[in-house]
């Protein structure tokens, strides 16, 4: 993560440095120009392949330096954390706690809860959740067609990265000797591998500068393998390479980093 982190700040200045140098860039209207584009966005994505084994939907939020050039190429590098509450392998504590049904107020059914004897012999709630992240070197092209000025259109990239995630276990109450910091990592499934990413969308820049936006259809497709060396729910270690798939659709608002004729920078 420190390489990746390192990288972007590299290349921000590396770009910021040639564009203080090179002469102003003009408002956006019929010539298309390079621009650099900083974004944020957020993805509700669905699983499939082994995946889906492990995880339902969840939700993606995530940020974005790439540069589109004069010839409406881009490039640039992405980086993704990933939330849900939908865990469908909720057994792995099975050994340590029990599963109960749960039904909200109005008496229907609403899945399961789990609970476990604390260490002051009272019951403990344990939720499961899913967490993770991802992080991406992307390169592609922007086609200028359906579009109101050269500087919008149809945007299709793909990219090579990692994929990392796991399965949060927290719990309410009073302590759970079974649950510690190092008990956990037997049971929450930490996996991380080489992933690819792709895209496609249409990204909008208007006139004005104040409405800069993209959104499209996002695919990540990893093939990870476990960080932890056992598993103590199955007594055995997981040297599985898995094979995990994220799609959905994702939104997002892009700010713009121009600069000036009189070598100011401007930001919308």
């Amino acid at each position: 993560m420190k390489i990746v982190f390192t990288f972007l700040i590299v290349f921000c200045s590396l770009f910021l440095k040639a564009q203080y140098t090179s002469t102003a860039i003009p408002e956006i209207g019929d010539s298309a120009f390079a621009i650099p584009l900083f974004t944020v966005s957020y993805a509700k994505q669905w699983t499939a392949g082994d995946m889906n084994d492990r995880f339902g939907a969840n939700n993606n939020i995530g940020g974005s330096f790439a540069v589109k050039t004069k010839d409406n190429w881009y490039f640039g590098i992405k980086g993704n954390f990933i939330w849900g509450a939908d865990v469908k392998q909720n057994d792995i504590l099975d050994g340590i706690a029990a599963r109960f049904p749960a039904y909200d107020e109005d008496g229907d059914y609403d899945g399961e809860q789990i609970l476990a004897i604390n260490a002051n012999g009272n019951v403990s709630e344990i939720f499961l959740d899913q967490r993770g992240t991802s992080f991406f070197v992307v390169g592609g092209r922007m086609f200028n067609v359906f579009a109101p000025n050269k500087n919008s259109g149809i945007l299709l990239y793909g990219g090579v990265g990692t994929l990392h995630h796991k399965i949060s276990i927290k719990y309410q109450g009073d302590d759970l000797p079974q649950l510690n910091d190092n008990y956990k990592e037997g049971y929450d499934r930490m996996s991380f591998g080489v992933a690819v990413n792709g895209f496609l969308g249409y990204l909008f820049m208007s006139k004005n500068r104040l409405l800069n936006f993209y959104g499209g259809f996002d695919y990540t497709q990893g093939w990870t393998k476990s960080l932890r060396k056992y598993n103590y729910d199955t007594q055995a270690p997981d040297n599985k390479t898995y094979k995990d798939i994220l799609y959905g659709f994702r939104v997002g608002w892009i700010l713009r980093l121009n600069k000036r004729s009189t070598q100011e920078f401007y930001y919308n």
